[in-house]
């Protein structure tokens, strides 16, 4: 069974209750149903969860917090990542090179997830490709929204530039991500 940390639980919960208070989170709780509010309630990071608590938390943020807005859950996806990522680290990440974060970033998947699948970056001068496979979910288009949006506020923690994080290619079980420099060199 596919599972990933409860980090994300824990950094999600944070931000919803900064932003959307009490209210937001009974609402998104709600949406999880029995099987997965727990998730929310009193999640703990180190624990792993079913992917499947992850898919349906992200739809149901999605859903009762953003109206469906693409944009909105890319904007809730970014501050999670920010308020995941703690100070020490973010002065880290803003010390290490772009190119050296991105190779990394196989590192950092198979750290947060268990029995999901494998990720292979390559680097060019100002283009990274992350090829993402034998992860069944990116079917959904909330999975390819929260993939791009932490890649790309990762990277602009890590550079100070903003990268474009455009969709290449995508099926059920696959996502190919090209991640674009205007100004800065990778290599």
């Amino acid at each position: 069974m596919a599972e990933v940390k409860g980090a994300w639980f824990v950094t999600a919960r944070r931000v919803i209750l900064d932003q959307h208070g009490v209210g937001g989170l009974a609402r998104v709780r709600a949406s999880l149903g029995e099987d997965h509010a727990g998730s929310l309630a009193a999640p703990v990071a180190s624990a792993w969860y079913p992917e499947a608590a992850l898919q349906r938390a992200l739809e149901a943020v999605n859903v009762d917090l953003c109206g469906g807005d693409p944009e909105r859950l890319s904007a809730f996806v970014e501050a999670c990542t920010v308020v995941g990522i703690n100070r020490f680290l973010r002065a880290v990440l803003s010390l290490s090179s772009p190119a050296y974060v991105l190779a990394k970033m196989p590192t950092f998947w198979s750290r947060h997830r268990r029995n999901n699948g494998k990720l292979v970056v390559d680097i060019a001068a100002r283009t990274s490709r992350l090829s993402y496979t034998g992860f069944p979910f990116f079917d959904d288009p909330t999975y390819r929204i929260f993939i791009r949006a932490i890649i790309r506020r990762t990277m602009e923690i890590t550079s100070g530039e903003r990268p474009e994080v455009t969709v290449r290619d995508y099926a059920r079980d696959r996502l190919t991500l090209d991640v674009f420099f205007k100004t800065l060199r990778l290599r």
